[in-house]
């Protein structure tokens, strides 16, 4: 009698989902309007996935979208940051077009806008920014002292007695291992005052990635919009996130420090500094497990919850 899917099998799954949503096509630029004030560099098309609610996740959309961006500027110049809005909810079932502009190509520095295209509407733009590597003061801060990754249970364990919110989690973690530091997502902790909770866990693409700096840095955009407003957003508000609720991303910006491999543990370290007026602002630092910081992020989002009954 065979078993279910072995831990190797579904990194291998995870690998090839990742590597596959990252992985653009061509588009011939006279299929799409171009009449812009700046030059395209190219247009792409991303594939969509049938897995979870029909909404587009916002990280896959933010992931190809720096991926188009790179595919356009020349090799050796990583990014270091992007900046991103959600101006419509995309269609997870259908692909998406990624209209390139090239704002600038310099010395040392290249900037590129990307508009997000589907059913002819915009839904999403970003600009990112690519940079040299060079030499300058340099600081940090340094990585919380939490335990290592083989120490913090696993989703299956910390879920075991809530099966179906284990499924709903993991199905919107997909490709991602998460080891939550503290309690489950969308929980709370006795104690926990609003603007003062850290949310963190160990994250990682859930295999073994190609070695391709690009595919990382989109891989890293993919992981760091999963855990931001579900984990941080509801700390402290004495109420568990519930399926009535509502986060919705408004704009996710994140600078990339140095580089890093996404399938290696990375710890998210989540806050939220701010929450008032229907919005939440959340802000996260993802640290190597050498403790090098790698990336910065915040996002803002909708929070929208459900009338007491």
């Amino acid at each position: 009698m065979s078993g279910g899917p072995t831990a190797l099998d579904r990194g291998r799954a995870a690998v090839e989902e990742v590597v596959g949503l990252l992985d653009l096509a061509t588009v011939e630029p006279a299929t799409v309007t171009t009449d812009r004030l700046v030059p395209v560099a190219g247009v792409f098309s991303g594939r969509g996935t049938a897995r979870g609610t029909t909404r587009r996740y916002g990280g896959l959309v933010a992931a190809q979208a720096l991926t188009a961006a790179a595919h356009t500027v020349r090799p050796g110049r990583p990014v270091h940051s992007l900046h991103a809005y959600f101006t419509r909810p995309g269609d997870s079932r259908r692909p998406v077009t990624y209209l390139v502009e090239t704002l600038r190509d310099g010395p040392s520095m290249s900037t590129r806008r990307v508009v997000a295209i589907q059913r002819d509407t915009p839904i999403f733009f970003l600009t990112a920014s690519f940079h040299d590597p060079g030499t300058g003061l340099a600081h940090e801060r340094p990585a919380p002292k939490v335990p290592p990754p083989e120490e913090v249970p696993t989703l299956a364990r910390l879920l075991a007695d809530a099966p179906g919110r284990l499924a709903a989690v993991e199905q919107m973690l997909f490709a991602v291992d998460a080891r939550y530091i503290g309690p489950p997502p969308g929980e709370q902790a006795a104690g926990e005052r609003a603007g003062e909770v850290h949310r963190r866990a160990w994250v990682r693409v859930a295999g073994k990635l190609p070695d391709d700096v690009s595919l990382h840095a989109g891989a890293l955009v993919l992981i760091s919009d999963l855990p931001l407003l579900l984990s941080a957003m509801v700390a402290g508000h004495g109420t568990a996130w519930g399926p009535g609720d509502l986060g919705v991303s408004i704009d996710h910006t994140v600078w990339f420090h140095r580089p890093c491999r996404a399938d290696e543990w990375l710890l998210y370290d989540c806050d939220s500094p701010w929450a008032a007026t229907g919005r939440g602002l959340a802000t996260g630092r993802l640290y190597a497990r050498n403790g090098d910081l790698v990336a910065t992020v915040a996002q803002e989002g909708l929070l929208l919850t459900r009338p007491a009954r």
